[in-house]
């Protein structure tokens, strides 16, 4: 496990991943749930959701997949603080994304925590929470140094050069001498 606090680890490694998976249920398995519980004055009211729409909403679910096993075994599988920082800052940058994508809500869905439903606390809430989380583990706050430097597992990179790396030989190998010198100094013998 990773040498940061158990915050961190703890939310990055278990929450975040789990939460985000009860997403990706929702987003791929029951799409008009989901689509209701996002804006239901607005969801489909049709025997049918739209054929686009579950496309979409697949799509949605599978990103939600693909972020949860990225967090989960990305950092499960290192204590490089570069590769953690790398990571954790592309989803920082998502959550600003995925805040911003909720704007056709209106502006009271960032604030108004009266009107908020499930999908809202998963969707604002959350991400505030998990926006939180990123941004001060990439400030700092709460590392020690051994943490700040932590390289306790080998990092992809480290490994990716081990694998590629060639083993140089023990001795050094010697070229083969010329034969050109021998060759002349014969041919100079022989014709005197």
């Amino acid at each position: 496990m990773a040498a940061f606090p158990v915050a961190y680890t703890a939310f990055f490694l278990w929450i975040e991943p789990v939460f985000t998976l009860l997403g990706a249920a929702y987003a791929l398995l029951a799409p008009d749930t989901y689509l209701q519980m996002t804006h239901a004055s607005s969801a489909s009211s049709i025997l049918s959701t739209p054929v686009a729409t579950l496309v979409a909403l697949r799509q949605l679910g599978n990103l939600y997949l693909a972020f949860a096993l990225n967090e989960a075994l990305v950092l499960r599988a290192t204590s490089d603080i570069r590769v953690w920082r790398a990571l954790l800052l592309g989803l920082l940058i998502a959550d600003f994304g995925h805040l911003f994508s909720l704007q056709p809500l209106g502006p009271g869905v960032y604030y108004d925590i009266s009107n908020w439903g499930p999908m809202d606390w998963g969707n604002v809430a959350f991400v505030y929470c998990g926006a939180t989380m990123r941004a001060c583990f990439l400030a700092g706050v709460g590392m020690t140094q051994n943490a700040k430097k932590a390289k306790g597992r080998r990092s992809i990179k480290s490994v990716a050069e081990e694998t590629i790396q060639v083993d140089a030989p023990q001795s050094p190998v010697k070229a083969p001498k010329s034969t050109r010198g021998r060759k002349k100094k014969n041919a100079e013998a022989s014709s005197t």
